[in-house]
């Protein structure tokens, strides 16, 4: 695995990412989202908490099908492809948003809402950093506080 190559999600990552059919661990599943064929490994493993754990989730996700990689130089014909561009953030902000919908229903019920309603608005992943407040503040109530931080964390990592 070239650390140097880009990695794009493959229609089996695409699959779990919105099912989680595959059940992948939630620091898996949040290097899973990171993935948007414009990163390098290299950059991938850098927002990973530690550098052999992100090598060791992005091999695994290699292996196990979720992800392909780009040959070194493909990069800038990734990036010019604007409309495939455009596809990737509109799948990725649906991807995050989807995610804090679930898991916001998940961790906080029916008190979920009307926080939830606000995120199935959200276009960007600006708007969606927007957010961010409202849903630390709500997640203050949870009564699962690990799986809330967990939640946090992988969110907050999406969205840098």
């Amino acid at each position: 695995m070239k650390l140097s190559s880009v990695f794009y999600k493959t229609p089996k990552g695409l699959e779990e990412i919105s099912t989680r059919a595959h059940h992948l661990p939630s620091r898996m599943r949040a290097m899973l989202i990171l993935v948007d064929g414009h990163r390098t490994g290299s950059e991938l493993v850098a927002l990973s908490s530690s550098t052999s754990e992100g090598r060791k989730q992005l091999a695994t996700l290699l292996a196990g099908g979720f992800v392909q990689l780009h040959a070194p130089g493909r990069r800038s014909a990734a990036a010019t492809a604007s409309t495939g561009a455009a596809v990737s953030a509109a799948d990725d902000i649906s991807l995050a948003r989807s995610y804090a919908v679930r898991s916001l229903r998940e961790l906080l019920g029916e008190e979920a809402g009307s926080l939830v309603a606000e995120i199935e608005q959200v276009r960007t992943i600006d708007e969606l950093q927007q957010q961010l407040g409202r849903l630390r503040a709500a997640l203050r109530t949870a009564p699962d506080q690990m799986r809330a931080r967990q939640f946090l964390d992988q969110i907050e990592m999406v969205l840098d």
